[in-house]
């Protein structure tokens, strides 16, 4: 336990899973992006992110919580997530408390960087980490595709051969990007989900590429793109226009896209920009 003035900081794990998401959730009421969360939610996201509620805080006052902050802890570095004040504690330098509380203990630790995103055109949040040090690395975009049962997507004549994956195949693949991934994006997170699922594709013009993803009763997450050769926008919408003419009554979700041409492909494909992220690092 931390004590700054009459603010105490608790480690989370003091608290239970119902406690921890209805504080957040209250964090959330008029935040830019809402992302509410269930218990079932947030105990499957502490365990692909790999959350460690001894090293993340909760602050309060008494019996009145005023924020918290989470921290992921993996080999070298570390990842804020989940940060908020609840209404009762704001304009008191809670926000602040909280992320230097998860910096020191990733620096207890040993952890040689810490790593955040922060929702583009939340400035206040913006503000407050690069005064702690942060700086930004990257762009990351989080897009939608709804279904499209009814549209014919006429792509056929351009493929020469498609392979299914299992999970195992995917793991494989995801870990030999060329690319770094974000935090959520990382083979390590996704060895921590179950039924991964991917498709390999050959173009008939020689262009070859993958993509994995996790298949839900209503959704599909989790859908990463690599291109091995050719045109990365034409490999990048030929992959998901046979992703989702196998899977036409999912809406789909991607998150920490990179603005490139894969990008460009995605758009291509009939997905559109939710909003944007700012990855940021503090290298300790």
């Amino acid at each position: 336990m931390q004590s700054i003035n009459s603010m105490e900081l608790v480690s989370a794990n003091n608290f239970s899973l119902e406690q921890l998401t209805h504080a957040y959730n209250q964090t959330r009421i008029d935040y830019v992006v809402p992302m509410p969360m269930n218990v079932s939610r947030l105990r499957e996201y502490a365990r692909i992110y790999d959350i460690d509620m001894g090293c993340s805080w909760i602050a309060k006052n008494g019996d009145v919580l005023y924020g918290l902050g989470m921290l992921g802890v993996r080999p070298n570095r570390a990842w804020i997530t989940r940060l908020g004040v609840l209404p009762n504690g704001r304009r008191k330098g809670t926000g602040r408390c909280i992320m230097e509380a998860l910096i020191n203990t990733a620096v207890q630790q040993n952890l040689n960087s810490v790593w955040l995103e922060v929702i583009k055109g939340n400035a206040p949040a913006h503000k407050l980490f690069s005064k702690l040090g942060f700086v930004e690395t990257r762009d990351l975009i989080v897009a939608r595709r709804p279904p499209q049962t009814n549209s014919d997507i006429g792509f056929g004549e351009n493929i020469l051969q498609v392979t299914t994956l299992d999970h195992e195949d995917a793991l494989i693949l995801l870990s030999h990007r060329k690319s770094r991934p974000n935090w959520l994006n990382e083979t390590e997170s996704f060895h921590n989900v179950n039924n991964l699922s991917g498709l390999l594709i050959e173009l008939k013009n020689g262009g070859r590429g993958w993509v994995t993803y996790h298949a839900g009763l209503l959704q599909l997450t989790r859908i990463m793109v690599e291109v091995i050769s050719g045109d990365p926008v034409e490999v990048t919408t030929a992959l998901l226009n046979v992703l989702h003419d196998r899977h036409k009554r999912q809406d789909a979700i991607t998150e920490n896209l990179l603005d490139d041409a894969i990008w460009t492909g995605f758009q291509k494909a009939g997905y559109f920009e939710s909003f944007r992220r700012i990855e940021m690092i503090n290298e300790l």
